[in-house]
């Protein structure tokens, strides 16, 4: 290439950086105020959602948190109405939840509530509040939906049972999915559904070898194929 035809692609390179940048110069010009608010607008957002993080959901998950402790301790004294309602002087679970709508505490006190429930042997309002608590939740999620299919099996609803037990097998925890999966078969052999039955105890075996139900499955296995 000659260095005639190289010094004038060169220029030729400068005059189209040069249009880039006058043409975003012009842009900035031209909408210099309505970039400035919108810059704003995201600022006073970012800066609205640290305040009501750090000096409104943090002090009144603390001031939560501290109410719950009570309505553990009727829990532990299987006080669950006085859990639930709270005596003269301590607000209950069901306060808790109203009160403090937004924060983690007022989340797990759904939790608290849903167990209370099931003792009363209320199990629809047991589901109610088992189904209020956060789904994200990863920890707690699949015991929570364990317990939602034991509410459904107390009613009689064993086809939403299963459901439920099988969302929980699904998170795959090695602790409560054999329970689940155990539950699930259960009820599909009071459906007469054997098949499925035992398939969920094979996954027992095979998936979750050193779960304690394990040890049992060879026996449910044999029996759901003789049924079939």
């Amino acid at each position: 290439m000659s260095k005639k035809k190289q010094k004038i692609e060169e220029a030729d390179g400068l005059e189209n950086v040069e249009k880039v940048v006058s043409t975003g110069e012009q842009f900035l010009e031209k909408y210099r105020k309505q970039i400035i608010i919108c810059l704003s607008v995201i600022l006073v957002v970012a800066i609205g959602i640290v305040l009501f993080r750090t000096q409104y959901l943090v002090p009144r998950n603390e001031d939560a948190a501290t109410k719950l402790s009570k309505c553990i301790y009727y829990i532990e004294q299987d006080s669950f109405n006085l859990a639930l309602n709270g005596d003269a002087l301590n607000e209950g679970l069901l306060d808790i939840i109203d009160e403090y709508g937004v924060t983690k505490t007022a989340d797990l006190a759904c939790i608290y509530a849903g167990i209370c429930y099931y003792n009363l042997n209320d199990y629809q309002s047991a589901c109610t509040y088992f189904e209020k608590f956060n789904k994200e939740s990863v920890n707690v999620q699949p015991a929570n939906l364990t317990i939602i299919g034991d509410c459904y099996v107390e009613m009689d609803n064993i086809e939403k049972a299963i459901k439920y037990f099988e969302k929980a097998a699904k998170q795959d925890n090695e602790l409560t999915a054999p329970r689940a999966l155990n539950k699930a078969g259960i009820c599909y052999e009071k459906l007469g559904n054997y098949k499925k039955a035992e398939e969920c105890y094979q996954t027992i075996k095979d998936k979750y070898f050193n779960s304690s139900l394990a040890v049992e499955m060879d026996k449910r296995i044999e029996y759901c194929r003789s049924k079939q």
